[in-house]
């Protein structure tokens, strides 16, 4: 959201949000000139979700394991955490800074991060201006409803499901139908709850549905080229990877410095830190061991940058050095000497999955399968190091090169890469798409599971369920992918080149969507024929409201 306000340098922006969960970073620094209308809920009782949801990313597939759907601890955790949003929505809805905004200014538009926040949808009604509901999701279908968009359960997989979009089992499709009436289920008692909520604070005229029918674009951050096939309409729109960089800009290492005698020392002299210094040598053996002793293992070349040799066209070697310098000094800890000369893995699940909360039989067998390979491997773990290793008494592989953070891009688009083990958050797969490598993903919560399954139906991923990696399944994910690398890579390499030529013909589009919205918006809500006005959701509701007739004679019946 953040990056989206960035876009509009010379327009008046307000940030209004209820912070709820710190994952690491704290609330985004905003610029001074916004205005700023922020509730903040970290709190022992959020602590607490966090850690509870953060051990249960490594065994199962949060809210819903579609491996095992008995398994309701995913889900208990989840309305935990809607609870939480409806209750610091209902403390928005009362806070002064908020009510005086209502009261004295009309934005233009406004851009909602909408999902699982209906009640912060009913907050922006108030405000009676256009709104894009974006959050950082694929396009969900369980809201392209609203926007009169069939979405049968019956051909169409669920956002949150891990079913193919090119064909599904009988059984597949069942446990899709089931999922599509779990939602509107929890929508039609959500819509009840705000609908009271809001008629008791004094807001009649609030009603979910109908501020749903007033909202101008539904937008989501996944690619339109390649997502699943569905019926959709002019007011949806794929805003996809159009906030990210060109790869170029992170190319740090070229091929020919790989096959050089080019060291480190050689390329840079940097001068890190006094507390980076005595950090890395105060913990030495963490770092310091596959440098001394894994070489002789390891690949001593790779070749998997010819599937992707434009990447590396046409920058000057002084820009990539002066690159390489910098990245060099931001992340000292990390043994480049092995990533430059030696082929590796990648290893990331993402900020909100930390090691630290992974179960220790989890982490030694993880750890175990990646010993195995032939390549280096490098493992963001968003954990102290230390935390990892000392504490739980594990040996580090010699193979291996944990750190706390590393420069994802510019590993993305190092010439040594062979192929990245991820969670496939959209970002991440909007980058995966664009820089072209494969992936083995591992879904963990949320929408994870069918972005990796629309990289797997292109033939670019494998997936391993997160239940099944104490159970050794990565293992053979690996071999499968490092036995047909070849054909992986150029998978992917055309896959990137199909979106990048996409991407110049739509690089402008979620400025010139949100702008377009600002200028039209208040027409378009207010116009006489043709309202914006949904009818999915009354459906729903009104099949639900036909399915309880017989339930309720059932129960009068029994007694």
């Amino acid at each position: 959201m953040k990056q989206i306000g960035e876009e509009f340098k010379n327009d008046s922006i307000t940030w209004i949000q209820t912070f709820l969960y710190d994952f690491g970073f704290g609330q985004f620094p905003l610029p001074k000139q916004w205005k700023n209308i922020s509730i903040d809920g970290v709190d022992d009782e959020g602590r607490a979700i966090m850690r509870k949801a953060g051990s249960l990313l490594w065994e199962m597939n949060v809210p819903t394991d579609f491996d095992n759907l008995m398994d309701l601890r995913g889900t208990l955790t989840f309305y935990k955490m809607l609870e939480r949003h409806q209750t610091f929505c209902e403390k928005m809805l009362k806070f002064p800074q908020f009510l005086d905004y209502v009261q004295n200014t009309q934005p233009d538009v406004i851009v909602l991060d909408h999902f699982l926040q209906e009640c912060i949808g009913c907050l922006s009604h108030l405000l009676n201006s256009s709104v894009v509901q974006f959050s950082n999701w694929p396009i969900a279908d369980g809201y392209i409803t609203s926007l009169n968009v069939p979405a049968n359960p019956t051909a169409i997989p669920k956002t949150g499901t891990p079913f193919s979009g090119l064909e599904m089992s009988f059984s597949s499709r069942l446990t899709n139908v089931i999922f599509h009436y779990i939602i509107v289920f929890t929508r039609y008692i959500q819509i009840h709850v705000l609908n009271s909520l809001f008629a008791r604070e004094g807001y009649p005229q609030v009603n979910v549905m109908d501020s749903e029918a007033q909202r101008i674009i539904y937008a989501g951050r996944s690619e339109f080229l390649f997502d699943v096939v569905r019926p959709i309409n002019n007011r949806v729109k794929h805003f996809g990877a159009s906030n990210c960089k060109d790869p170029k800009e992170f190319v740090i290492w070229l091929p020919e410095d790989t096959n050089s005698n080019v060291s480190i020392e050689q390329a840079v002299i940097p001068s890190y830190p006094t507390d980076v210094i005595s950090y890395v040598s105060n913990n030495s053996s963490l770092f310091s061991l596959c440098e001394r002793n894994c070489n002789d293992k390891l690949k001593k070349s790779s070749s998997t940058w010819t599937y992707r040799s434009d990447l590396f066209e046409n920058i000057p070697s002084s820009v990539v050095k002066e690159r390489f310098e910098r990245v060099v000094h931001q992340f000292p800890t990390i043994q480049w000497n092995i990533i430059n000369s030696s082929p590796f893995i990648l290893v990331s699940f993402g900020s909100v999955a930390q090691v630290e909360n992974m179960p220790v039989p989890h982490l030694k067998s993880l750890l175990n399968i990646f010993s195995k390979t032939t390549s280096a491997v490098i493992w963001q773990t968003n954990s102290p190091i230390e935390e990892i290793l000392t504490k739980r008494n594990i040996t580090k592989p010699d193979n291996m090169i944990l750190v706390h953070w590393a420069p994802i891009k510019e590993l993305l688009a190092h010439p040594n890469l062979q192929y990245i083990i991820c969670h496939g958050g959209i970002n991440t797969i909007n980058e995966l798409l664009l820089f072209g490598v494969p992936v083995i993903g591992v879904p963990l919560q949320g929408d994870q599971g069918s972005n990796l399954r629309r990289l797997a139906d292109l033939g670019a991923a494998e997936i391993v369920p997160s239940s099944r990696l104490s159970k050794g399944d990565l293992e053979p994910a690996m071999r499968k992918v490092e036995n047909n690398l070849e054909k992986y890579w150029i998978r992917s390499t055309q896959i990137s080149s199909m979106l990048k030529y996409y991407r110049k013909l739509h690089s402008d589009d979620q400025t010139f969507w949100l702008r377009w919205t600002a200028r039209n918006g208040k027409q378009l809500r207010n116009r006489k024929l043709f309202k914006l006005r949904y009818t999915g959701d009354e459906e729903n509701i009104f099949w639900m409201e036909i399915l309880t007739i017989p339930i309720l004679l059932a129960l009068l019946i029994s007694y």
